[in-house]
């Protein structure tokens, strides 16, 4: 399978979709704020890329944009439930021109295993 590396400063969050991608068969390292998630895609190899939005310390539109300013960078999902009075699409939004995919949170296991098989697949 890949190499995902997972970004969400929410550990229940991280921790439920890092299990779903693991019983699909991918390896996960998981980061819970951008800049430790740049500082790990800047060692390791990545095929995926999943960051939450809306994150205290580095957000998630950060890691997009350095991420997909890489020559060869992984491919990017963003993923959002809104929070700090933006809505979910607001934010999403501002990381979609450069994401390979969005995800609204909440999402289906379905949902998340189809978009990563999607952008995987060779």
């Amino acid at each position: 399978m890949c190499q995902i590396l997972l970004i969400d400063d929410m550990m229940p969050v991280r921790h439920a979709i890092a299990a779903t991608l693991r019983k699909a068969g991918h390896d996960v390292v998981e980061a819970d704020d951008g800049n430790k998630g740049l500082e790990l895609a800047s060692k390791d190899h990545f095929d995926l890329v999943i960051t939450d939005i809306m994150m205290p310390a580095s957000d998630g539109t950060d890691v997009v944009f350095e991420l997909k300013s890489r020559n060869r960078g992984p491919k990017v999902v963003a993923m959002s439930g809104g929070g700090s009075g933006i809505a979910a699409n607001e934010a999403l939004r501002m990381s979609a021109a450069r994401a390979d995919a969005v995800l609204t949170k909440p999402f289906t296991n379905e949902v998340l295993i189809e978009t990563v098989s999607s952008l995987t697949e060779n």
